[in-house]
């Protein structure tokens, strides 16, 4: 007979915690797939602003092809490019040029020989320009030695304050470079033009932008009249009646046909001026094409610089001699392309045309 013994309460399972557990699962997958949506939608954005940009590029590029033939196109036609005021101040109007769905073009012109080149201008050139933007006398000296001391080689400086001995003798020694510019940026260690040019903080000051936007970094012999403005001319050796004078005739009257000078000549001619000696011309030789192309909220500027003539043909049909004999043909597998211009700078932005 068996004798019973002590009965245990039975256990029963713990609900609770198995609750807890899978409550727990939930929170973490829910917390997993959040990160993953939001990380999935981060590229998503990234992979969406990739590819207008490469919409936007592409619209870039093909306007400013299409401002180069209509370019090509005046320029053969007139013999030469003088002013916008030809006709070639809208180029894609004057195309029908027509963006893609939802896009806008814009352009816009700098006439980069309608400034002052500043690796072929002298001590007096120079002098004479600073005065004519608000320098004393002194000021405009010690300026024009301090660009002449960082530019070049065989200048020797005026102001010990420009000696390029000096630059290595500093807390940050650095030497004067003696070539030309590079980049406007470069005026930030040259000195005198460091505390005329920049603000305390490092702003550009009213009198750097006025420098910025009348000087060129690029090198050609003759400034063009037809956009050259007062102050460049008077560095050139006009007075400023005759620099002001030559301004306001080139200034556009409604109701009357635009202007524009074809040569120096006609320039000497209209306004009683001898421009003897003077390194004055009538033709664009070094353009600035800007170009910014807008979808919504995105913007893409792509600026190029182009040199007049620079490519492997001139623009027109060249001419024959009396008597000579025409060259053969060319074959029609030749891989040269006769452009008519050269590109000397191309940069792109994300950053809307001001």
């Amino acid at each position: 007979m068996r004798v019973p013994g002590p009965s245990f309460p039975r256990r029963r399972p713990n609900r609770g915690s198995v609750i807890l557990f899978v409550l727990g699962v939930i929170l973490l997958t829910a917390f997993l797939l959040t990160q993953l949506i939001a990380r999935a939608g981060s590229e998503l954005l990234v992979e969406s602003r990739a590819a207008r940009l490469s919409e936007l590029r592409a619209e870039a590029y093909s306007a400013l092809e299409v401002t180069l033939a209509v370019l090509a196109d005046f320029r053969a036609v007139d013999d030469g490019l003088h002013a916008p005021q030809q006709g070639w101040s809208d180029p894609l109007a004057y195309a029908g040029y027509q963006p893609g769905a939802g896009l806008t073009v814009a352009v816009r012109f700098d006439d980069e020989t309608g400034k002052l080149p500043l690796a072929a201008a002298d001590a007096a050139t120079l002098e004479r320009y600073a005065e004519t933007i608000g320098l004393e006398r002194m000021e405009a000296e010690r300026l024009a030695d301090a660009l002449l001391a960082w530019t070049k080689a065989d200048h020797v400086a005026s102001f010990a304050e420009n000696d390029p001995l000096r630059y290595e003798m500093g807390d940050l020694p650095y030497a004067a470079p003696q070539r030309p510019l590079r980049s406007f940026e470069e005026l930030r260690a040259v000195a005198v033009a460091q505390d005329l040019f920049f603000e305390p903080d490092g702003r550009w000051s009213e009198l750097g932008e006025r420098f910025r936007e009348d000087a060129s970094l690029h090198r050609f012999s003759q400034v063009n009249l037809n956009t050259a403005r007062p102050s460049v001319l008077v560095a050139l050796g006009l007075s400023p009646a005759q620099a002001v004078a030559i301004a306001e005739s080139l200034a556009p009257v409604p109701g009357t046909p635009v202007k524009y000078f074809r040569t120096a000549g006609d320039a000497a001619t209209a306004e009683g001026l001898d421009l003897t000696g003077v390194n004055v011309g009538t033709d664009v030789r070094c353009l600035r094409v800007r170009i910014a192309v807008r979808r919504g909220g995105v913007p893409f500027l792509l600026e190029a610089v182009v040199r007049i003539g620079g490519g492997g043909g001139g623009g027109s049909t060249p001419r024959v001699e009396e008597g000579a004999v025409p060259s053969e043909p060319r074959p029609a597998t030749r891989k040269r392309v006769d452009y008519p211009f050269g590109i000397l700078e191309l940069r792109e932005s994300h950053q809307p045309l001001t």
